[in-house]
């Protein structure tokens, strides 16, 4: 634990110890603060009771004007009725025997009025507590949730529970995020909003789901990569932990329209941004937050499943059958690898990955033994003052070490197969780095007394200035350690035999502090990517594509670049193939997090809005990252129509994986569900 959530512990602990004493004192010394006697009923049950009791006694005195005649009877009626309502009041504070009970029961019996009057005083009792628990549990929650509907979102839900308002909402039949139309364009099926069916050839297999067969690409190339089919290439997908876009300056550009560097020519990701312009960038890269989310969405091209508390991933989820990038590429003849240096108990990867295609994983546990063999780290080096490892798992600089030493080995007995006229098996591997997750304060001892360039441009007039330099420190410490392992790469030969992809797994915002680095949306949803085939591009190397494109999109475009079978594969996947040109603002991508908003991308402009209700911001993200200016009203009335289009689109997109994920029906063609 660090030394602020230690302190954290420190004063949760002192202030729960004064708490309990102070309550242990009013409990001896003051008997009204027993919490277990009081009751919120009793005030509006004696009040109620109060006021029949004075109704009784106006009752009675007319009774005894009326009847003179029975005057002795009356005062002996009244008297009972009297010690009655005392031994009522009483109650609690006298034993029963005090009441003489028995007396009353077996000589004098009271009268049928006053039996009356007793189990109508009870049954009050009991509706009186029904009806605020009634009200309490049923009628205040229905009336905050009409109040949440006529609201901002940004009100409403400062004020109420999440899981409450869904709970709710759905009670009060609000089907705004179920499937609202199988006809989202007059002119074109529904599927085809979510596949794009102008670059790829597929066979659906029902028309209510985006399973299909696909088949192959076409249209105008925005980039090729020259591949052979007797040498296929190995391919590697390196995911950056908390890796956003404006960390490199050069996907961000030289004219910086948002001055997220404030003017200078800093850059935090020198290494990235040499392979980025060698290769081709994603500048308008998007994810969904979270690491186990961007799985779901680079792996197997879903909007990953729509929950703060879990994933798509939680549990192992081995009975949901998937197809994705490990099941294309096996059925290539390549052989899936996941490494990483963390550990995979989080979210349960470590089964959820060997049961969904992954034949080998390599986690904190196997990079620990191998750095403790093959680099000669001990034991004690791992928590140690060499600090070689953090609370996630072994650091960036180890794991992309044996990341190459992998490379190595596997090239090795691929040239050795091909020799012995043998099949090559290449390699699909997926590694995913650490170093950089919060609180970016664990580092090893090497990099702490190191030089480090200065970012204090970058942080010096912030808030939360400690923490930006921490994380801006970490993104250098990994990028530096991607940097070595690509030139080693490049040096072995390696590279020339291997496309690379590199994305963030997801973005960050240290510049809100620890508790809340997701509020700056565009920094923890826009991502960096760039892919990098070196020999292999041509004419291509160093451009830029500058459309919209999400994660989910990588599936199609390695597909579509290492070739589709001749049986074509399956998928259930929205992406597109980005090896295809596309007219600039043509296709949307929606960029999800569950834990704040939902949001669909076109072009540079993206429109934020919530599962349920009709707030809507749009914003121009390259201009107004900080999302400073709603542009929304400036459109005309056709392009609003087509925003809140999309919203749909994005809410039925949004259900339909997280009810498939839920009946477990992913694949099959007949889910027993209506989304």
């Amino acid at each position: 634990m660090t030394s602020k959530e230690m302190n954290a512990v420190y004063a949760a602990a002192t202030i729960t110890a004064i708490a309990a004493g102070i309550f242990a004192g009013a409990r001896t010394f003051a008997p009204w603060s027993k919490l277990s006697r009081w009751s919120p009923t009793d005030p509006i049950v004696a009040l109620v009771k109060s006021r029949f009791r004075r109704q009784g006694s106006r009752l009675r005195s007319v009774s005894t004007k009326s009847s003179s005649d029975d005057a002795e009877g009356g005062r002996e009626l009244e008297e009972i009725v009297l010690e009655l309502d005392e031994s009522s009041r009483n109650f609690g504070s006298n034993t029963p025997s005090s009441l003489s009970f028995c007396h009353l029961a077996t000589d004098d019996a009271p009268p049928s009025s006053v039996i009356d009057r007793e189990r109508t005083e009870l049954l009050c009792r009991r509706g009186i507590q029904v009806s605020v628990v009634l009200v309490a549990l049923v009628l205040v929650p229905l009336v905050v949730v009409v109040i949440a509907s006529a609201c901002s979102p940004v009100v409403a839900y400062s004020a109420l529970n999440a899981t409450l308002n869904e709970l709710f909402a759905h009670a009060l039949g609000d089907t705004s995020q179920s499937l609202v139309s199988m006809e989202t364009d007059g002119n074109s099926p529904w599927v085809e909003t979510y596949i794009h069916a102008a670059t790829e050839n597929y066979t659906l297999f029902q028309d209510d789901s985006l399973y299909r067969r696909t088949t192959g690409f076409n249209g105008d190339l925005a980039f090729d990569v020259n591949i052979t089919d007797d040498d296929p290439p190995n391919v590697l997908l390196i995911v950056v932990e908390s890796f956003r876009f404006h960390d490199s300056h050069y996907l961000v550009g030289d004219d910086d329209p948002s001055n997220l560097y404030k003017g200078t020519n800093l850059t935090i990701t020198p290494n990235f941004d040499k392979w980025a312009k060698r290769g081709v960038a994603f500048t308008n890269f998007w994810s969904s937050w979270r690491t186990s989310r961007s799985v779901e969405s680079l792996q197997y091209a879903q909007l990953p499943y729509d929950s703060v508390e879990n994933s798509g991933m939680a549990g192992g989820k081995t009975e949901v059958e998937l197809a994705g990038l490990p099941q294309f590429f096996k059925a290539k003849g390549y052989e899936p690898f996941f490494t990483t240096g963390c550990q995979t108990e989080y979210d349960d990867w470590n089964s959820f990955l060997p049961a969904h295609g992954f034949d080998t994983v390599w986690s904190r546990d196997e990079m620990m033994k191998l750095a403790e063999s093959d680099l000669n780290i001990s034991s004690n080096e791992w928590y140690g003052e060499e600090q070689r490892g953090l609370y996630w798992g072994v650091h960036d600089d180890l794991s992309f070490q044996l990341l190459g030493d992998l490379l190595v080995n596997k090239t090795k007995e691929q040239r050795d197969r091909v020799a012995q006229g043998e099949d090559k098996k290449p390699l699909f591997l997926t590694h995913y780095t650490i170093s950089s997750h919060m609180p970016f304060q664990e580092r090893p001892k090497w990099y702490a007394e190191a030089e480090k360039p200065d970012f204090t441009a970058l942080y010096e007039s912030e808030e939360y200035a400690e923490l930006i330099r921490n994380y801006l420190e970490m993104r250098y410490f990994t990028d530096a350690e991607l940097g070595k392992f690509m030139d080693r790469m490049a040096e072995e030969g390696i590279l020339n035999d291997t496309i690379v992809v590199i994305s963030g797994d997801h973005g960050q915002a240290p510049e809100f502090g620890y508790d809340k680095p997701e509020v700056r949306d565009l920094s923890a949803t826009r991502v960096a990517g760039a892919l990098v085939a070196e020999g292999r591009l041509g004419q291509y190397v160093g451009l830029k594509l500058e459309d919209a494109a999400e994660q989910y999109d990588i599936l199609n475009t390695l597909a579509d670049i290492t070739g589709v079978p001749e049986e074509g594969f399956l998928q259930d996947g929205v992406g597109r193939s980005l090896k295809r040109n596309v007219t600039f603002g043509e296709r949307v991508v929606f960029s999800n997090n569950p834990s704040r908003k939902m949001s669909v991308v076109r072009g540079n402009k993206r429109l934020q809005y919530d599962r349920h209700s009709n707030d809507a911001l749009l914003h121009d993200c390259r201009t107004d990252h900080d999302m400073e200016n709603d542009i929304f009203e400036d459109e005309s009335a056709e392009e609003q129509s087509e925003w809140l289009t999309w919203r749909s689109n994005g809410r039925w997109l949004n259900a339909y994986y997280t009810t498939r994920w839920d009946n477990k029906c992913l694949l099959p063609d007949e889910c027993g569900v209506s989304v």
